[in-house]
């Protein structure tokens, strides 16, 4: 039978009536919280019994403290005078037990716990204030690109995790601020009679981005085709570990060691700086060694499945191609780029290929409204000067020579301009453009069709 338990539980730091009421369901079930760290909260198995709680901000108080200073001894010799017992503490954040059946309350004046509370709060609003600012400018990214642009979001691990990630710290800091100001402003009126407003927080809004970001890190592990990439945000994920252990190690055993709150900041300040450096130094110099041994690329296990030597039956030595795919549970997008070497003197004529298979039905029009309108906001110029928005634009061919099931090509200068070689084919589960710098014979469409149909992959 385990005596301690751990909980990592992120309470808004406004939420005194939260991380009360949750203290008491614990005490009930025979957990007593005895340790408070920047690793959670760890409890001891006690009798299970009915223990009020009170957690309250002693600014006084300073996590760097090798012990209590006078002034908070004093108040903790206060506390106890009424029957309330320090459980554990964490810097300003103190919090204390009673076994009395209707215990007088630590806090008797709502005026004062409105300034504790929000002077708490104004620590953490910049940082609070800038992952909003973040999270609203790439979660807002992310959403524009999840419905215009789909394509790279949905075939891309990282984008597509980290993205919701975002997302979700834009909500729960906005929420959170909200909330935060909502019960100040009731709480405000309440104290001019002399009552308490009960604190809310939004503790389950930060427990499902928690679980999104795990969630994300386990997805792109698998998911991740570029072995690279998986080892380098392995080493990203260990080394952040490894940094934020060894600066609350370093707070901690100056602590034990009685080292006065001054030197203490100090020294753990200069050991975050000193491993940020590393860490980082750490990270570019896997980045470049990874490149350099090819793990950032697939290139060499990719085969296109189209080439111009398919087209016009003859092999060309001076021709090479350039591959990237990207893949995930929901698309894998593979681009074929083939062009005459650059080594060569003479430009050939060059051929462009990317192929979207799309696993998810429901984002298959998404997908294929993308590639219908990527070039609308391309601008070009007639004959007579005159400006041609959009410039390029696709109108809906016969199909059947590519056995696809629509199939539509490109036009320059408007839809009353000249056809291009660019083609866009839609088969079942597939979208594939073309961009040939030649317009396709029948005879070409016919070969295009057997080479990049779904059921010839």
């Amino acid at each position: 039978m385990r005596n301690t338990k751990h909980q990592l539980i992120p309470f808004s730091v406004y939420d005194l009536t939260g991380m009360e009421q949750h203290l008491e369901k614990m005490a009930q079930k025979g957990w007593l919280l005895d340790k408070i760290s920047a690793l959670g909260w760890r409890y001891h198995r006690i009798e299970p019994r009915k223990l009020h709680f009170t957690v309250s901000y002693c600014h006084r108080a300073s996590a760097y403290d090798p012990e209590p200073t006078e002034e908070v001894q004093t108040f903790h010799d206060f506390c106890a005078h009424t029957g309330w017992h320090l459980a554990a503490e964490l810097g300003s954040m103190q919090v204390f037990y009673n076994d009395q059946e209707d215990p007088t309350p630590i806090d008797t004046d709502p005026s004062l716990e409105i300034q504790m509370v929000g002077r708490e709060v104004k620590r953490m609003l910049p940082a609070q204030i800038l992952l909003l600012l973040l999270g609203l400018w790439m979660g807002g990214s992310w959403c524009y690109s999840l419905i215009y642009k789909p394509i790279d979001l949905l075939a891309s691990p990282t984008s597509l995790f980290t993205g919701a990630c975002w997302l979700g710290l834009f909500v729960w800091s906005v929420t959170d601020i909200l909330t935060y100001l909502l019960w100040r402003r009731r709480a405000k009126k309440a104290a001019e009679r002399g009552e308490f407003v009960p604190t809310r927080g939004c503790h389950r809004i930060m427990q499902v981005v928690m679980a999104l970001v795990i969630l994300g890190i386990t997805y792109y592990f698998v998911a991740a085709r570029l072995p690279g990439l998986r080892i380098l945000t392995a080493i990203m994920v260990l080394g952040f570990a490894a940094l934020f252990l060894a600066v609350n190690g370093t707070k901690d055993f100056l602590k034990k060691r009685k080292v006065s709150r001054r030197k203490n900041q100090a020294a753990t300040i200069a050991v975050d700086i000193l491993l940020a450096v590393v860490l980082m130094a750490g990270i570019s110099y896997a980045t470049i060694t990874l490149a350099r041994n090819g793990n950032f690329s697939l290139e060499a296990d990719i085969e296109p499945p189209l080439t111009i030597a398919d087209l016009t039956g003859e092999e060309d030595s001076r021709y090479v191609v350039r591959s990237h795919v990207e893949a995930s549970v929901f698309l894998k997008v593979r681009e074929f780029t083939e062009r005459s070497h650059p080594e060569e003197s003479v430009r050939l004529p060059e051929l462009r290929t990317r192929i979207v298979d799309v696993y998810l039905p429901g984002v298959y029009d998404f997908c294929l409204r993308e590639l219908l309108h990527e070039r609308d906001g391309w601008e070009g110029f007639s004959d007579d000067g005159t400006v041609i928005t959009p410039y390029y634009v696709y109108q809906e061919i016969d199909a059947a020579p590519f056995g696809a099931q629509a199939a539509w090509q490109r036009y320059a200068g408007g839809e009353k301009g000249d056809p291009t070689g660019d083609y866009l084919l839609s088969y079942p589960g597939r979208l594939v453009t073309l961009e040939c710098d030649w317009k396709l014979t029948a005879e070409e469409m016919a070969i295009v069709g057997t080479k990049l149909a779904p059921e010839a992959a």
